[in-house]
């Protein structure tokens, strides 16, 4: 079985500075990269996903590699963080990991309609607790939201050809698949999109998986909570790969002043070589904030 290899993962763990018998979350357990390098250098760790087959897969993957005493996987928000920490024994911790990258398997096995290279049903839904699916927000907002979904979410320049579109073609039928919307995408996308670089359906499919999981809002919320978890010299480890999400964790890092205190002037960024390994890696900004003493 083939798992998801974690961006900056080296600069992530050194970061962190693990400590054997320390006590970490791991807020995106995913394919359970994090995770497992905290494990094998003595860490205790609480993993959280929120969609079930995600966190089934990584308990396995650890339990593999024989380290699975030390570690904890709980089905779960990081919006409620510091509840899950609290409840699981982890209301102290020595460090806190955000990835808030995808993973082949999530956007491509898990048959949630995350991937436009593949033809499933349009929903996106990472949890079966969330009501509304991506093919309901085609179907129902009106054509001026819609522009403003991609693009607010995206900064989609095609946003209102798109929008147009959707409204067009749902006027003859329902739109519900991924299918469905990369057919509508590439009618009214021109030819030597954004230089070859992403296909034309990656901001559009982009903004509608942050909109139907409210992942913006989740890491407003879960980020003060983290905080609070924090032992005095601890860090939060946060790889953003969207300017809203990095948009929240500059403001987080504005209003906690001065018991958080952001590590690097800068982000750290993927190296050249880990860009042509890994191209998914290429917007990856990675920052350290550190509670202090």
């Amino acid at each position: 079985m083939k798992y998801h290899e974690p961006v900056l993962l080296k600069e992530t763990i050194e970061n962190l500075n693990v400590k054997e018998g320390g006590k970490y979350i791991d807020a995106t357990l995913g394919d359970g990269g994090h995770s497992l390098e905290i494990l094998k250098r003595g860490g205790y760790v609480l993993g959280l996903d929120v969609n079930e087959k995600s966190l089934k897969r990584a308990r396995l993957r650890i339990k593999k590699e024989g380290l699975d005493e030390r570690f904890k996987g709980v089905l779960g928000n990081f919006k409620n963080i510091e509840k899950i920490g609290k409840e699981n024994g982890f209301e102290k911790v020595n460090g806190i990991v955000y990835d808030l990258g995808y993973s082949s398997y999530e956007l491509e096995e898990l048959g949630l309609g995350l991937s436009f290279q593949t033809d499933e049903i349009l929903d996106m839904r990472l949890s079966n607790s969330l009501g509304v699916t991506a093919a309901d927000l085609l179907n129902s907002l009106n054509e001026k939201d819609i522009a403003k979904l991609i693009y607010e979410y995206s900064d989609e320049k095609m946003s209102r050809k798109i929008a147009r579109e959707i409204v067009k073609t749902r006027s003859l039928k329902r739109i519900q698949t991924t299918k469905d919307l990369v057919e509508i995408i590439n009618s009214v996308s021109y030819p030597g999109y954004e230089r070859g670089r992403i296909n034309p359906a990656t901001r559009t499919f982009q903004a509608l998986r942050i909109v139907v999981n409210d992942e913006i809002e989740n890491l407003k919320k879960s980020l003060p909570q983290a905080a609070r978890l924090l032992l005095p010299g601890s860090v939060i480890i946060l790889i953003t790969f969207h300017s809203l999400e990095d948009k929240v964790a500059k403001e987080f890092s504005r209003r906690a002043r001065p018991s958080i205190k952001e590590v690097y002037e800068k982000p750290l960024r993927p190296s050249e070589e880990e860009i042509e390994r890994n191209p998914r890696s290429r917007s990856a900004k990675l920052r350290v904030f550190r509670k202090n003493a």
